[in-house]
């Protein structure tokens, strides 16, 4: 009959906050450095998301479509 292989069970034991800290690397969610650069986007400013019933979204965009080239044209 083979032996049975003698098995250790090991426990850490830390505070709550360092526990998060030991976790967080390496096994993703938010990183220092990673994403695009605030202000590189589309519009070149910090933007928010915003939920809107599906029924203002074309009108919403028109709007948005409208601000952006009448500061367009007063851009030049």
């Amino acid at each position: 009959m083979p032996k049975k292989k003698d098995t250790k069970t090991v426990t850490h034991v830390t505070k709550k906050s360092e526990k998060s800290q030991t976790l967080s690397v390496g096994r993703g969610g938010k990183r220092v450095g990673a994403g695009r650069p605030k202000g590189t986007g589309k519009y070149g400013c910090e933007t928010k998301a915003v939920r809107l019933p599906i029924h203002l979204i074309e009108e919403v965009q028109a709007y948005v479509q409208r601000k952006l080239k009448k500061e367009s044209l007063s851009l030049t």
